[in-house]
Formats: C-alpha cells, sequence, structure tokens
C-alpha cells in the first residue's frame, strides 16, 4: 500500500478501529466516523471502507451504493456483527469486496489481512483495466457533449497517427471528413437522448498524415454518471475492411459473370437473361438462349424437379427462393452435378414476373463431400452428428465404442448412449452454443454401451450443416488410459502428501518447482506462492552452500543420493533443525535438471538426546551421594566391630545399596521407554483408561483408598504413553504415602481435558516441582525425581503440560492438561499401550 493513503474504518466499534490502527504500521493512516454522512464527506484519498452493517443514519450495504457511484478505486469491506444469508447477497450484488462477519474473524491481523487482500484486488484490476484499455487494438474515447475530446487512449497514434496529448482539448469534428461530419453530431446527439442505447457510426477521419482513414465508432452515453460524465466511445480503423467490400463487390460481379451460369426466365419460362458462362458450359451464346425455353435443352428429370420448386416457392409465401440440386448436361455430354439457387420474380404488387437463378458447378463440392464422408467413416476418433437429439450419423469408431453398429446406432436418442448423470452436462454446453456464448465446447462424460458398460471419453462439438440442415457434430475420444494415468498421478501425489516429512523438488538454479503439504505447513506459505521462489526464502546461505557441495559429490561421484544436517527456517518461526535426504533430478539425457529432498525434522531427536543428558546426570549424582553414604558407613565398620551399633551402620549400607539397584533400575526403564516408544498423537480415550488403571490398582494396594470422578469416555490427543504417565502418577502417590488415600479425576473445560491426581502424602519438595516445570536441570540445579520427569516428558510429547500444586493443609495436587480431540471412526478405536495405533 502506498505511503500516506487513508483506511476508514465506519461505526461505533471504536476497539476494532484501534486495532486495525495498530496493526497497519506507519505506512497508513486509520481514521475513524460513525455514520454513512460523515464517511460520504470524508472519502477523498481513501483507499479502503471498512463498515459495520448497521449505521445510525442508514446501512453499510447503502454506503457500500455510494462508494461505487462516486469511486471505482476504492475498496469496501462489509464487517456484520452476525451474518446471514440474505446480507450476503445483498453485499454481494451491491459491489463489496471483502464479507467479513465478525464472528468469523481470529484477530486484529485477519481482519487487517482481509483489507489488505481487498485493496490488492481493486489495484489489480485498475491496472487489468488500465493496461486492456492502453493496449487494446481499439481506440477509447470520453467526448463531452459538445464533442471535445476529454480521454483518449494511446492506440489512436496507430489508427490516426496521433498521440493523446495532441487531440485531448480538441473538438473531435474536427477530425471528421465534412462531407461525414452532420451524420456523426446526428449521431452523437442520439446518444445523448438516448443513455441506454448504443450507438454506431462510420466515416473518414483525418490521419496525422493528411490523409483519411474509414474508421468505424460505437459509443454510449454515460453523461449522468459522475465519474465519466459524457459518451464513451471505441474507436476501430475499418479501412482495409471498406477497401476489401468494394473490391469483393467486383470480384462477385466477376465471379458471377464467369464462374457460374446467371439466368432470368419470364413468366412464361422462357431466358430474358443470361450471362456469357453459359456459352463455355452449354455451348450456346448468351445471345442465343434469350427467347428460348430451357425445356428444349434439357433432361425432363431436371426440368420437373425446376418446375415443382418454382410450384412450392409461388405456393408460400413465407418463401422467395430456395437451393437445390440437379445434374446438368455438359458440352462433352457428361452430366454435371448443379446447385440451382432460384427465386421468384415479382413486380410492385407482387404478381409473379419469372424466376432468376444461379448455377453452380459442385463437383468439387461433390468429391470433398465424398472424401469427407470417408474421413469420418475411418477416423481413429468417434464421431457422430445428431439433429432434434437423434443421432443422424456416426462413424465406425462410434459404433465400437458403445458396442454396436451404424445401423443400430444411427436413428436412436443421443442420450440413450450417455451415462444418466452427465445428461445436464451436455445440455448445459448445447445451450452455451445455441445462445452463441461459444462456437465450439470440450467437456469430458462417460458414455453407456448396448450392454451397460461405461467408457469416459472427452467430446468436442461444433454445429455444422449436414444434408441442408443445421446440426452438431461430435468428435468423440476415449480416455480410458488418460483417465487411469490420472488416477495414478492423483494417488501419487495423495501418497507424497501422506509423507509426515517436508517433501520439495527444486530447478538446477535452486528454485521450487513443487512441495508436499507438508513442506509448504512448515514453511508457511502455500505451494502457488512458494513454487517458483529460491530455496533462500526458508534455508540460510550456509545451509544451501552445503547442499550445492552435497549435489556436486552426487554430480560426480557414484552416489545417487546423500544426507546433511540443516536448519529450516518457516517464514514466521523459530528455525526448525533437520536432516536433509538428497537426489538428483536428471532428464532423459541424463543431464542434470534440479534436485529432490526429504527433509526430516530432528528436533525430537535432539529433545531425547537431551532428557537423556538430564536422565545421565541425575543418576549419576544420586549414585555419587548413595556410594558417599556406603563408605562412610564402611570406615565406621572398619573401626571396630564389637561396637553393638554396628549392625545398624550395616542395615544402612544394605539399605542404601538397594536404593542404588532401584534408582539405576529405573533410570534404564525410563531410557527403554523413551528410546523405543511411538511419538505420534493420536485419539485416546482418556475416560476408559483412567477406569481400567484404577482397577488394577485398586487390586495390587487393597489397603490404599482411591476416590474417583471419572466421565465414561474423555477423548484427548495424545502419544499412545500417556498411560506410562499416568500410572506413575497414581504409583507414585500411593507408594510414597502411608495410609495412602488418592483422588483421581477427569475434567473437561473448552478444548482441553484435565487429569487430576491429589493425595495427603509429604508432597513433593518445591525444588522439585520448580526444577521439572522448567523441564532442563544444571550441573549445581538438578531433581532427584526420575518419575516426575518420565511424567513431564510424555506429557509435553503430547502437547500438553504439567501444573503441580502444594496445598496448604498438606499433600500434592498433580494435573496434567491435554488437547481434547474427537473420537474417531468405529472400528479405529484403540487402548493406549495395546499396540493398536
Amino acid at each position: 500500500m502506498k505511503a500516506g493513503r487513508v483506511v476508514l474504518y465506519v461505526g461505533t466499534d471504536s476497539a476494532r478501529a484501534s486495532s486495525l490502527r495498530g496493526e497497519s504500521g506507519d505506512a497508513t493512516t486509520v481514521e475513524r466516523v460513525e455514520t454513512l454522512t460523515d464517511a460520504t464527506d470524508r472519502l477523498g484519498d481513501v483507499v479502503c471502507v471498512v463498515s459495520e452493517a448497521e449505521l445510525a443514519d442508514g446501512t453499510g450495504v447503502d454506503l457500500c451504493r455510494t462508494v461505487g457511484r462516486q469511486f471505482d478505486d476504492i475498496a469496501f469491506v462489509l464487517v456484520p456483527e452476525s451474518g446471514s444469508d440474505d446480507l450476503a447477497r445483498e453485499a454481494v450484488s451491491a459491489g463489496v469486496d471483502e464479507y467479513v462477519p465478525a464472528g468469523t474473524i481470529t484477530d486484529a491481523a485477519d481482519l487487517w489481512e482481509r483489507v489488505l487482500a481487498a485493496i490488492e484486488t481493486i489495484s489489480t484490476e485498475r491496472r487489468r483495466y488500465r493496461k486492456l484499455v492502453e493496449q487494446a487494438t481499439d481506440a477509447t474515447a470520453i467526448i463531452d457533449p459538445d464533442a471535445t475530446i476529454r480521454y483518449i487512449s494511446p492506440s489512436i497514434e496507430r489508427i490516426l497517427g496521433y498521440a493523446p496529448s495532441e487531440l485531448v482539448g480538441r473538438r473531435g469534428t474536427e477530425l471528421v471528413h465534412p462531407e461525414d461530419c452532420d451524420d456523426v453530431l446526428d449521431t452523437l446527439a442520439r446518444s445523448l437522448a438516448n443513455p441506454d442505447e448504443t450507438v454506431d457510426a462510420t466515416y473518414r477521419a483525418e490521419h496525422a498524415d493528411g490523409g483519411w482513414r474509414w474508421v468505424e465508432s460505437r459509443g454510449q452515453s454515460f453523461i449522468d454518471d459522475p465519474a465519466v460524465g459524457g459518451t464513451v466511445i471505441s474507436i476501430r480503423d475499418v479501412t482495409e475492411r471498406e477497401e476489401r467490400e468494394r473490391d469483393l463487390r467486383m470480384y462477385e460481379t466477376i465471379v458471377e459473370a464467369v464462374d457460374d451460369l446467371v439466368f432470368a426466365l419470364d413468366e412464361d419460362g422462357r431466358f430474358a437473361f443470361a450471362n456469357e458462362a453459359h456459352e463455355s458450359r452449354t455451348g450456346f451464346a448468351s445471345e442465343e438462349l434469350i427467347g428460348e425455353n430451357p425445356a428444349d435443352m434439357l433432361p425432363e428429370a431436371a426440368i420437373r424437379r425446376a418446375r415443382e420448386t418454382v410450384a412450392d416457392l409461388r405456393s408460400d409465401p413465407d418463401r422467395d427462393s430456395t437451393i437445390f440440386e440437379m445434374d446438368l448436361p455438359g458440352r462433352d455430354g457428361e452430366t454435371i452435378p448443379c446447385e440451382v439457387h432460384i427465386a421468384v420474380l415479382t413486380d410492385d404488387d407482387g404478381a409473379f414476373r419469372g424466376t432468376a437463378g444461379i448455377v453452380r458447378d459442385i463437383s468439387d463440392r461433390k468429391e470433398q463431400e465424398q472424401l469427407y464422408s470417408t474421413l469420418l467413416t475411418e477416423a481413429n476418433d468417434g464421431i457422430a452428428i445428431t439433429r432434434k437429439g437423434r443421432l443422424q450419423f456416426v462413424n465406425e469408431q462410434m459404433a465400437t465404442l458403445v458396442g454396436g453398429t451404424r445401423a443400430e446406432i444411427e436413428g436412436t436418442d443421443v442420450f440413450d448412449l450417455i451415462a444418466p448423470e452427465d445428461h445436464a452436462i451436455v445440455r448445459r454446453n448445447y445451450q452455451r452454443r445455441l445462445d452463441q456464448e461459444s462456437e465450439t465446447s470440450r467437456y469430458e462424460i462417460e458414455l453407456e454401451t448396448l450392454d451397460g458398460e461405461r467408457v469416459p471419453v472427452e467430446v468436442s462439438t461444433t454445429f455444422v450443416q449436414y444434408q441442408g440442415e443445421r446440426g452438431e457434430m461430435a468428435i468423440i475420444r476415449a480416455i480410458g488410459d488418460r483417465k487411469e494415468r490420472e488416477r495414478e498421478l492423483e494417488l501419487y501425489e495423495e501418497m507424497l502428501n501422506a509423507v509426515p516429512d517436508s517433501v520439495y523438488a527444486v530447478d538446477e538454479d535452486g528454485r521450487f518447482v513443487a512441495l508436499n503439504d507438508t513442506a509448504c505447513e512448515v514453511v508457511g506459505l502455500p505451494e502457488d506462492e512458494l513454487v517458483g521462489t529460491h530455496v533462500s526464502i526458508c534455508m540460510d546461505e550456509r545451509d544451501i552452500e552445503r547442499g550445492q557441495d552435497l549435489i556436486r559429490d552426487l554430480l560426480t561421484g557414484e552416489r545417487e543420493k546423500g544426507i546433511y544436517e540443516m536448519d529450516l527456517e518457516p517464514v514466521d518461526g523459530e528455525a526448525i533443525p533437520g536432516e536433509n535426504h538428497v537426489a538428483l533430478l536428471t532428464d532423459d539425457d541424463g543431464e542434470f535438471r534440479g534436485s529432490v529432498g526429504v527433509l526430516r525434522d530432528v528436533s525430537d531427536r535432539q529433545e531425547r538426546e537431551r532428557r537423556l543428558t538430564v536422565l545421565n546426570r541425575a543418576l549419576r549424582h544420586d549414585l555419587r551421594n548413595s556410594m558417599h553414604v556406603i563408605m562412610a558407613n564402611a570406615e565406621l565398620v572398619a573401626r571396630g566391630v564389637s561396637d553393638p551399633e554396628i549392625q545398624g551402620k550395616l542395615d544402612t549400607i544394605v539399605d542404601r545399596a538397594e536404593q542404588i539397584n532401584s534408582l539405576s533400575e529405573k533410570a534404564r526403564e525410563i531410557e527403554q521407554t523413551l528410546a523405543n516408544h511411538e511419538q505420534t498423537r493420536k485419539p485416546i480415550d482418556l475416560g476408559e483408561l483412567l477406569a481400567t488403571q484404577v482397577e488394577r490398582f485398586r487390586e495390587q494396594y487393597p489397603d490404599a483408598t482411591i476416590e474417583t470422578d471419572l466421565p465414561a469416555h474423555a477423548w484427548v490427543e495424545a502419544t499412545p504413553l500417556i498411560d506410562t504417565a499416568v500410572e506413575n502418577l497414581i504409583e507414585n502417590s500411593i507408594e510414597h504415602t502411608d495410609e495412602a488415600r488418592i483422588q483421581v479425576s477427569l475434567s473437561t473445560t473448552g478444548d482441553s481435558v484435565t487429569v487430576t491426581v491429589a493425595d495427603d502424602g509429604p508432597g513433593i519438595p518445591e525444588k522439585e516441582r520448580r526444577i521439572v516445570g522448567k523441564g532442563s536441570e544444571t550441573p549445581l540445579d538438578h531433581a532427584s525425581g526420575l518419575g516426575l520427569w518420565l511424567v513431564t516428558w510424555i506429557t509435553r510429547d503430547s502437547g500438553g503440560e504439567v501444573v503441580f500444586e502444594a496445598p496448604e493443609d498438606g499433600g500434592s495436587i498433580v494435573r496434567l492438561v491435554l488437547d481434547s480431540a474427537r473420537p474417531p471412526v468405529d472400528g479405529e478405536r484403540g487402548r493406549a499401550g495395546a499396540g493398536e495405533f
């Protein structure tokens, strides 16, 4: 958007206007008025109006119409508080560029994007319209009522040799030939008097070189339109057309006099006129034929046909001419196929005065028709000609397509051979041609053979003359193989888009030529914006160089593919570490044409490595402390074995050793769990899962009291290990609480589901809660509770969070907050950890 332009918000919602102002930046000013009247007075340099639907003195739709009548370059965005179909239709009819019900707006940035889209649409349309006007072969002009030229497009220089600046301000009649000036002024006056009427004028206009050009103008008055205020005319150079028409009249005279037999017969059927062509064709000079009766020199069959035709014409007042074919004898005695155009001659009172006609040798046409007939019959594609819905002609290939013979097919209803669901397509395309929207049509349908099978075909149709009447010819091509290839391609694309990794292809210049859905989603732009863009949009220079080095190695070595690590940089987000699997693209000649990359997100792998670091550090620390205790007690034992307390110290040594073993086993269990588990999130029924776990713990720990508040079902989006997290949480509460009393509950709020485990035990130390909540340790700040780490890691892998609480009256509360999910389709449900995901 250009700097210094204004977006005008119309309505009472000052907060929305302020949010738009915050999104607009320094290049744009967002102003607000509350009424339709104030908005109309303010339009001026406004590039976009954002209006509420209900205003104090009217509606947003009324304002849209007002803006549309006065300006063609102001975008309009309507923001009703609640949308409806009726309002939407009324808004579209009024010409809004964006219809955005408030309920569909996610935030101010979303609305601002819609405003920018509307402005860009208006700007693009104006540029397109200006380019069309400036580059059109015809010139376009706006003429004031006094014939002064107020605007004229650059195309006038190609037509009359004048630059637009030479003509603007001059009266257009100064360029019109004096003999044509009055007619042009009359035409302009008629246009002004009848604004709804389009008027035409053909006249001579003076060229810059001093000569005259014939031009044709077509205009319509828009005097009442404030955006025009005059008559808009198009100007076309028709000098060549006028000259061609003049030449054509001369050529037609020559052709009629030389090639065809032209004649006139009086009311008695005798020659009144015959052109000179008769002598060369029949051997009779034109002057010899005058007064003679054609019946004396033509076959009886030809005369009978001619008389019947004339009798039909005379008996039908709606026809005065017709065409028929007949064979006439030539000079050498052979017959010549001819086409006879014959008309009835009458006087001013309508009395019969004879006939006139043109006889044309159609031997060549007959040969062509025979050739065309052969081509139609033998063509590889199916060909059919229909008239009034019935098949008049089909070739052998068409008959074969529908499993019949020509004799079986010709004469049948065309829709008997078309799949019923495709009838509407055929009728719609026929109507378009009938309405002259298109001379030809091409579309795909399925034929239904005589045996009821379906054959996919591509149909190209056009109107033709067949046996003297208009029909419709269709060329039908079987496309079963092509459809199969298209289905294979669609399957390939679906498979590619199902790949969870980012897949892309680039040309030899490093510009994207294709991307799968995952790649577009990760980069943050749609495919149509990324194709043709250089990879630097989402890769830094260092990684691009590393990729180029790898491609050079592949081109010069024997490897077909290679791998290197890089960071993918989304257009709006943090860099994503990845492992790029690269292969070369070559043409049939082995020439390098680009490369394909499969970019795998290794964030999870790096996260697992960080977790193992924490695990190992915690294990080493606790082992070290325990060993210190063992060593201290061992020293005490060494000082003397007669001390009565020695047995107690030895017991301590044993207990601590057991703790070391237990801690080591727990670490190994966690390491194996995290290394092998699936991180894909799936719908999991926590209600059913928790109910099963609670029953198992009640049997395993009969002295513990476990209270529950669980719905029958509560579906969440999580990894299959979420059951391990919940199991650890409940089991830790039981094992660390004397006379354990545990409360397990599930609650749903909005789009989240919360698992709560509360106990009355000693509670989780604040230091443990703080370190585990941060998700990382330092050498001087660590947590020893490996079970808490496991719960936290699994929950975060599932896209959730862990919340620790320390009630004032003691005990602990741990909440796992997860995203809710829709239940899967029947047959796809599974239990977490049961191997069904």
